[in-house]
């Protein structure tokens, strides 16, 4: 039987990444196969010269290159999904059968286009682990845990290590997007959207230039987005925390009252009800500030807001 043969559209989010412009549409080019037929180039508020290089590529590509420039810097997993929606939209026009993930960053290869679409027999996701990140301190670090505790947390599977690059099948790809929620975590939202999923394992490269966009805070907020969004980890704590609660006023009180009883301490309640209100306090505020986060999130996905808004489409 003949290989089965693809016919993928690459959507890639760019923020600043002038230095990696040049180099990355080079290698997916070069490095992709016959299978690419067009590139979905989604520019995020860049302030850099990211879409002036970007259209001199769109100048000199033999395929087909849009360039879709959101009105602002909407962040990097609303960025994806916008590609998403743009790539859909090409796929249906010259009938390509996935939709391709990646960063502009080089950490992913775009050459292992080819190996995901090798591994996609019987497939409608096909999706890259990381088997040894070559990242800073802090992602080599906190990564992998965070993973873990989401894998072992959430509602249904998602794979621990896998970011955003994958190939998606155009149906498969559709239904993502239409079901993404104000504030998206891709890497969950696909592995919520089921389907025959399948993970390869590559060694992620280093940033071939440049630094990371994402600081400290934006990985916080990616990790709060993620737990509220795909586990029921704020839950536990919520239950966990008043369960220990009731458990260490009942035994506050049994020792106060055998103390009391035996006449070691005659006490006046002063110091035990002023620890018992600022333990209190501090557990409702850490409730309340867990509660507040999912509110917000059940405003903003019950309002009629865009998750991104396109400015032009080249």
């Amino acid at each position: 039987m003949g290989q089965e043969k693809h016919s993928l559209v690459v959507v890639v989010p760019f923020f600043n990444e002038e230095q990696n412009i040049d180099a990355f549409f080079s290698r997916l080019l070069a490095g992709a196969g016959d299978a690419l037929k067009a590139v979905v180039a989604v520019d995020d508020g860049s302030s850099d010269q990211t879409v002036t290089l970007i259209e001199r590529h769109i100048r000199r590509a033999t395929i087909p290159i849009r360039l879709v420039r959101l009105s602002r810097n909407f962040g990097h997993q609303p960025a994806v999904l916008a590609g998403c929606d743009q790539a859909c939209r090409l796929a249906e026009e010259i009938g390509a059968d996935w939709i391709g993930v990646i960063d502009g960053d080089l950490q992913d290869r775009p050459e292992d286009f080819q190996t995901l679409l090798a591994e996609s027999a019987g497939c409608d996701v096909v999706y890259a682990t990381r088997a040894e990140r070559h990242d800073g301190w802090l992602m080599r670090t906190f990564a992998p845990r965070f993973y873990s505790l989401l894998t072992r947390t959430s509602t249904f599977p998602i794979p621990a290590n896998a970011g955003t690059f994958s190939i998606i099948r155009t149906p498969v790809c559709r239904q993502i997007v239409e079901c993404a929620d104000i504030d998206p975590y891709f890497p969950g939202l696909r592995a919520w959207a089921g389907f025959r999923q399948k993970g390869v394992l590559f060694d992620r490269q280093p940033r071939a230039s440049g630094t990371s966009k994402v600081a400290m805070h934006g990985l916080i907020r990616l990790s709060l987005r993620a737990f509220i969004l795909y586990s029921d980890l704020p839950a536990r704590l919520i239950l966990g925390a008043t369960g220990v609660l009731f458990l260490l006023l009942g035994l506050l009180a049994i020792t106060v009252l055998v103390l009391r009883f035996a006449g070691i301490i005659l006490p006046t309640g002063v110091t035990t009800i002023t620890l018992l209100q600022i333990f209190s306090l501090g557990l409702c505020a850490g409730f309340f500030s867990i509660l507040i986060l999912m509110l917000g999130r059940i405003k903003a996905n019950t309002s009629h807001q865009k998750r991104w808004v396109v400015m032009e489409i080249k």
